[in-house]
């Protein structure tokens, strides 16, 4: 057993039989001789729960380069930190990510779910990804249109290929999508100038909003919203149910908002004194300090369990959850 403390956002003990380290393309190149019939390809596990020991291989990309490989396409190494980027392209005029300021994870996390906030994806700047094929043990380069984006959907999410690294087309001129209602609704408040933002002040603003809303792993162990929002068939629940936090879909469908789910059935959940709830939001659950896997696995199961049987509704946890 590697007795190591592997780096995850939940801030767990987490150890495995083997770790790899990617610092270059040659190493990703000599995957082709290992037998992996077990892997886990980690980042910084900002949507990820890992058990205390993992019997298989992590892989962790560590290459974290920035480079200009022409003049509009910038090379990121998927192992440099998405905040780190950000500042990179704030400090050197490339524009287009500035809403996507602060959301937590690497790199090479962000094609996967093909990252969105408040009204920009990154597949509208991404032009390719390089990547090691776990199939034809090589190294390949997807084109935008090969990496089959939608929306919180990629390629990637079939686990064959290792990031190793992202291309960008950067816009080298500004030109802010501020339509978001909250985000316009900040710029108000702060007096804040639509004609004179430049792309600091957006990304502050981004900041500011997150942070009034969703604690920073690095502050506060965690790793987002723990259950999706459940949808639905409309006819399965009464008109007035969950009034204020329900949306209709078409096709007869409702998406019932999980926040309030939990804050109805909470006061019959028993939560040990290593895990809670942030207090500005109800679907954040916090590392309140050795918390350990088995833990959080059984509280989930209890408010799913209560949701349940109150309800009649399942409640689908967010984060990747992984087993020993």
């Amino acid at each position: 057993m590697t007795n190591l403390l592997i780096d995850n956002a939940f801030q767990l003990e987490v150890a495995a039989k083997q770790i790899i380290s990617i610092e270059s393309l040659e190493d990703a190149l000599s995957l082709r001789e290992l037998q992996l019939d077990s892997y886990l390809v980690l980042g910084s596990a900002t949507n990820m729960i890992v058990d205390k020991f993992y019997d298989g291989t992590i892989i962790k990309v560590s290459m974290r380069e920035i480079e200009q490989i022409s003049e509009d396409i910038t090379s990121v190494g998927a192992g440099l930190s998405w905040d780190k980027l950000i500042s990179y392209c704030i400090d050197n005029k490339l524009f287009g990510i500035e809403n996507l300021t602060l959301i937590p994870g690497s790199v090479g996390a962000a094609p996967v779910q093909n990252i969105g906030a408040y009204g920009v994806e990154v597949s509208s700047v991404i032009e390719s990804v390089t990547c090691y094929n776990f199939s034809t043990k090589q190294v390949e380069i997807l084109s935008k249109a090969e990496c089959k984006f939608s929306y919180r959907q990629s390629i990637f999410q079939s686990k064959a290929y290792l990031i190793l690294s992202v291309q960008f087309r950067f816009s080298k001129v500004f030109n802010p999508n501020i339509s978001y209602p909250s985000l316009l609704q900040f710029l108000e408040q702060e007096s804040i100038n639509h004609d004179s933002l430049s792309s600091r002040q957006l990304s502050s603003a981004i900041q500011s909003i997150r942070e009034s809303k969703l604690p920073s792993p690095d502050k506060i162990p965690n790793v987002g919203s723990i259950f999706k929002n459940p949808i639905v068939n409309s006819d399965s629940i009464d008109l007035d149910f969950l009034s204020g936090h329900r949306w209709e879909l078409p096709e007869g469908k409702t998406k019932l908002s999980a926040a309030r789910l939990l804050e109805t059935v909470m006061a019959g959940i028993k939560i040990p004194p290593s895990l809670g709830f942030y207090e500005k939001h109800s679907l954040v659950l916090i590392n309140r300090g050795g918390a350990v896997f088995k833990e959080v696995i059984e509280l989930l199961k209890d408010i799913q369990d209560e949701v349940h049987g109150l309800y009649g509704i399942n409640l689908e946890i967010e984060p990747e959850i992984v087993g020993s």
